[in-house]
């Protein structure tokens, strides 16, 4: 690697050319599937030019994006947040493509898992999706649940204090409950701010205290809302709600 002003560390240039987070960056520097001008590159913090060298993933030259892209989409229940599924079932990507747009190149902030729903956000901006999904930032996320009761005030109590799962502490940042409009059927709704990403976070910590969950619908992802968006709609991020997302955690 050729030494010069217009280095930059492996990870962000990475990132920049819309492979994913730069600690996803990172992990594939580790394991071995990066190359720069022939030679395997596997040092954590290793230097690149992007003008002189030669940097491939999977075979392929890997060269900046020049149009960064922010987008906001509604997922809808039974989609998974994933490339591929080997059960075949539908992906972010495959139900994507049904807006008619190419979308490969996007990368989701944060999952939902297979029978949730509601925001999620799309970029190519690497160093952006490294901000505001690394847990040491703290990005405030909030959900609405459906339960099949109504929760105790020790309950809510349990789940602001903190439960345990899997060996994990989970907790939420507030638990609110919601006013429904009157149906014939009563349902117990609460809104819950989560400050942490863990794997099914919110499936977990009701699990634990025994609640069954029936529907899971994610709302605000930092400062960004799902608003009035249907399953399934996408829409571009407005230049305001950029620059918040970017004022919430973009490395400076």
């Amino acid at each position: 690697m050729k030494e010069s002003a217009a280095e930059v560390r492996l990870n962000r240039y990475l990132a920049q050319c819309g492979i994913g987070s730069r600690r996803k960056c990172d992990e594939l520097i580790a394991s071995g599937h990066i190359y720069c001008n022939g030679t395997r590159v596997t040092e954590m913090g290793s230097k690149v030019n992007p003008d002189s060298d030669r940097i491939e993933y999977r075979g392929r030259v890997v060269k900046r994006i020049a149009a960064l892209e922010y987008w906001a989409w509604y997922k809808p229940r039974e989609v998974m947040v994933t490339a591929r599924d080997p059960q075949g079932r539908p992906t972010v990507y495959t139900e994507l493509e049904k807006t008619g747009r190419e979308v490969r190149h996007l990368r989701y902030m944060g999952r939902l898992d297979y029978q949730s729903e509601g925001l999620l956000l799309l970029t190519n901006d690497g160093d952006l999706i490294h901000a505001l999904t690394h847990p040491r930032y703290h990005i405030k996320k909030t959900y609405q649940v459906k339960l099949e009761r109504r929760l105790t005030s020790d309950e809510i109590s349990q789940l602001m204090e903190g439960v345990s799962s899997e060996g994990q502490l989970l907790r939420a940042g507030a638990v609110r409950q919601l006013s429904m409009p009157e149906t014939k059927r009563v349902q117990y709704w609460y809104e819950i701010d989560l400050y942490e990403g863990k794997n099914r976070q919110l499936r977990r910590m009701f699990e634990t205290l025994r609640i069954l969950v029936g529907r899971l619908r994610r709302i605000r992802f930092a400062s960004i809302k799902l608003g009035n968006l249907a399953p399934g709609e996408l829409r571009p991020l407005l230049p305001s709600e950029i620059a918040a997302l970017k004022r919430t955690g973009y490395p400076r």
